[in-house]
C-alpha cells in the first residue's frame, strides 16, 4: 500500500526555519532553476537533453499535459501565485542499451509559487491528476515537507520485449514543489534512484548543497514528467 509523507503535524515551519530542521519551509528564491539537477550531481555516466531543457512560464506550462487545457492551467497557475519553473532532461550513456542493463532516463521539473500555500495546492492538484490516472502510488522514505512517489509499467524499452517503468516522485519543500521522472527496463527499476536524485533538489533547497543556475535551451513541450501517462518511450531522441 502506497504512502504520502507528510511534516509532522503541529510544526509549523517557518520561512526563517535552520537548514538543519527536517521541516524547514524555506521562501526560496527564482530562478526555479537553482533547484534542479546538473551533471555535476550526476557524474560522467549521463549527458543533457538539450532539446528538453527549458525555463517554464505560466503561458507555456499552462499549455502542458498537467492540466485539462490551457485556459485551466493559466487560471490555476495564476491562482497558486506561479513564479515560474524549469525543466531538464538527462540521457544515459549507452541510451537503450545502457537501460536493457540498468540505467535510466530522467526528467525533472522545478516549481516555484510565491508562497508555500499555492506550492501546497499545486502539490495536491498534481498528486490528484496521478491519483485519477493508471498509475500506483507506492512507499518511499520522505522527502521535503510532503512527498509522494507515483509508478507506471507501460510500453517496453526499444528494440526489446523487456517492460519500461517510470517512477516519478513529486515533492514540496516550502514555495518549492518538485517532480522528478526515472525511466527505465522495469526489472531494475526501484524507488531509489527517483527518491537519491530528489533528495539532491531537497538538499539545494535547503542551502545544504551548492546551487548554479544552469542556461536553458530550446522551445517548450510537455514531456511525460507533466503527463499523468507517458508520450514518449525512455529513449528520447
Amino acid at each position: 500500500m502506497g504512502t504520502t509523507g507528510t511534516a509532522a503535524a503541529g510544526s509549523s515551519a517557518s520561512a526563517n526555519a535552520t537548514p538543519d530542521d527536517p521541516n524547514a519551509a524555506p521562501v526560496l528564491k527564482a530562478p526555479a532553476s537553482l533547484y534542479s539537477i546538473n551533471l555535476d550531481d550526476l557524474g560522467t555516466a549521463f549527458f543533457t537533453d538539450i532539446s528538453q531543457t527549458y525555463v517554464l512560464t505560466v503561458d507555456n506550462y499552462s499549455t502542458s499535459k498537467a492540466f485539462g487545457s490551457a485556459a485551466e492551467g493559466k487560471k490555476d497557475l495564476t491562482d497558486w501565485g506561479y513564479l515560474g519553473g524549469y525543466e531538464t532532461a538527462y540521457i544515459p550513456e549507452g541510451r537503450e542499451t545502457a537501460v536493457l542493463q540498468g540505467q535510466y532516463y530522467i526528467t525533472i521539473e522545478s516549481h516555484l509559487f510565491k508562497t508555500s500555500d499555492g506550492a501546497k495546492q499545486a502539490y495536491d492538484y498534481f498528486n490528484s491528476k496521478l491519483k485519477a490516472s493508471v498509475s500506483t502510488l507506492v512507499s518511499g522514505p520522505q522527502v521535503g515537507n510532503e512527498s509522494a512517489i507515483w509508478k507506471l509499467v507501460s510500453g517496453t524499452i526499444p528494440t526489446s520485449t523487456t517492460p519500461a517503468a517510470y517512477h516519478r516522485l513529486i515533492f514540496r519543500r516550502g514555495n518549492l514543489v518538485s517532480v522528478v521522472l526515472t525511466s527505465g527496463a522495469d526489472p531494475f527499476m526501484t524507488t531509489q534512484p527517483v527518491h537519491d536524485l530528489a533528495v539532491i533538489v531537497d538538499q539545494k533547497a535547503l542551502g545544504k548543497k551548492a546551487v548554479i543556475e544552469p542556461t536553458p535551451t530550446g522551445n517548450f513541450t510537455p514531456n511525460p514528467a507533466d503527463a499523468t501517462t507517458p508520450t514518449a518511450s525512455p529513449a528520447k531522441q
